[in-house]
């Protein structure tokens, strides 16, 4: 079976041909044309199910991830009361150390931390500030949207012969748009 781009480059090089004005040729380009067509549409067909195919293997990992990422939660958690447990005992027992021949077990002091009782009384030089400065994108876009409309606006007019050259709106070079790739939709 052809692949994809041929039939498309087939496709698009008969249309090219089409703008004849030989009505026999029109209509042998015109049939050749919708056989390439169900050539394409056949195999559209194909690349949908592949894709279903695909999208289900996600669908079966992304569900495995979420059933290794509990059982990797019930592990450490079992980890953490096993070493606690250990860690209790050692304490009530009064033991500092054991020592195994594969391993030794010792029982740290814990690191001291501070607790906050009342932020607002604590002194400005204990304090540190943090700021995040990010670009409101939305309201940039809505910004570069309108000016484009005025500008279409204005060169329409000058299209039409009127002098309206000083009233374009010179684009900021701080952000432009830009149209992302085109999406399929299959339902």
């Amino acid at each position: 079976m052809t692949q994809l781009y041929a039939l498309t480059g087939k496709l698009a090089e008969l249309q090219g041909m089409a703008d004849t004005d030989d009505e026999g040729l029109k209509e042998a380009l015109q049939h050749a044309m919708d056989e390439i067509q169900g050539e394409f549409e056949v195999k559209a067909d194909n690349i949908v199910m592949l894709r279903r195919n695909l999208e289900s293997d996600v669908t079966a990992i992304e569900t495995e991830i979420e059933r290794l990422t509990e059982l990797k939660r019930i592990k450490a958690n079992s980890v953490a009361q096993i070493s606690d447990y250990l860690r209790r005992n050692m304490e009530a027992a009064n033991l500092k150390s054991i020592k195994r021949p594969l391993f030794t077990v010792t029982l740290a002091l814990g690191k001291e931390k501070v607790i906050v009782d009342n932020e607002g009384a604590v002194p400005d030089e204990l304090t540190s500030v943090k700021t995040s400065i990010a670009p409101d994108k939305n309201a940039i876009a809505a910004k570069l949207k309108e000016i484009r409309e005025h500008n279409e606006a204005v060169r329409k007019r000058m299209a039409a012969g009127e002098d309206a050259e000083h009233e374009l709106i010179e684009e900021p070079a701080y952000a432009h748009l830009e149209r992302g790739d085109s999406s399929i939709r299959i339902k």
